[in-house]
């Protein structure tokens, strides 16, 4: 095998790890010959990107290269995911205090049971990431990421799983005070129907207030939309940030 189909591989199957996990191009719902021929596409872009490889001319290790080229693929993919994950987090946050866990549906496009306010914060996310064109900035980063960590050099060690660690602590941290002003709405929608209960006590609260909740959240939904789109911008705006501190780190 020679260097120029041996580079070509080595660059496809990164591409294409990336793109299996990356929640902007593995939609469901995307044909997977889209797919196939985007990876193909962005092979041909960054071939020229890779000025320095080594030829292996053994295949065992370079079954060990294309590893680890899967590996990196994978792990830039899933910390791209997280930032979508702090958002649908905070739906889920919020159902969680509406009440909707119990409604939970099978979304076959990302293919996991999805809630209410789950779902649809997952999606404006989406939408922010089309309308501030991040999704050139991944593909960008994703071409860039061979000169920052060349083919065959990475080496596993405990710094990236630290790193991830903390990206995730982080979006958590994010997703809670995303979803705090609607988590406190509905605290305080709690709190007058308890008293209610105590000065009418002829009224049923327990039958009511699944309702009363659900009235609530919704309306607080669509009075501060232009508030979560502009939220979640912001949080889907972090991914270069992420996305560049987590190659530096892997390709020092």
């Amino acid at each position: 095998m020679n260097i120029e189909l041996q580079k070509a591989i080595l660059i496809l199957i990164r591409i294409t790890s990336f793109i299996v996990i990356s929640p902007a191009f593995s939609l469901r719902g995307l044909p997977n010959t889209m797919k196939v021929g985007l990876s193909a596409a962005l092979t041909v872009f960054a071939y020229s990107s890779v000025v320095e490889f080594i030829p292996v001319a053994n295949m065992f290790l370079f079954f060990i290269y294309a590893i680890k080229e899967t590996l990196i693929g994978l792990a830039m993919g899933y910390v791209t995911n997280l930032v979508f994950t702090a958002c649908e987090m905070a739906g889920q946050l919020i159902d969680f205090q509406a009440g909707f866990t119990m409604a939970t549906v099978y979304d076959p496009i990302t293919g996991n049971s999805v809630s209410n306010y789950g779902k649809a914060y997952y999606w404006i996310a989406i939408a922010a990431l089309f309308l501030l064109d991040m999704h050139h900035y991944m593909i960008m980063g994703m071409i860039e990421s061979f000169k920052l960590i060349p083919l065959g050099t990475y080496l596993i060690d405990g710094l990236e799983i630290e790193m991830v660690v903390n990206i995730f602590g982080t979006m958590f941290e994010t997703a809670l005070n995303f979803a705090a002003p609607m988590i406190i709405v509905l605290l305080v929608s709690d709190a007058v129907l308890g008293i209610i209960s105590r000065t009418v006590p002829q009224i049923n609260v327990f039958m009511l207030g699944m309702p009363v909740k659900a009235l609530v959240s919704f309306v607080v939904f669509l009075v501060s939309i232009s508030f979560v789109l502009s939220r979640s911008g912001e949080i889907v705006g972090q991914i270069p940030y992420y996305f560049k501190g987590f190659m530096n780190i892997i390709g020092k």
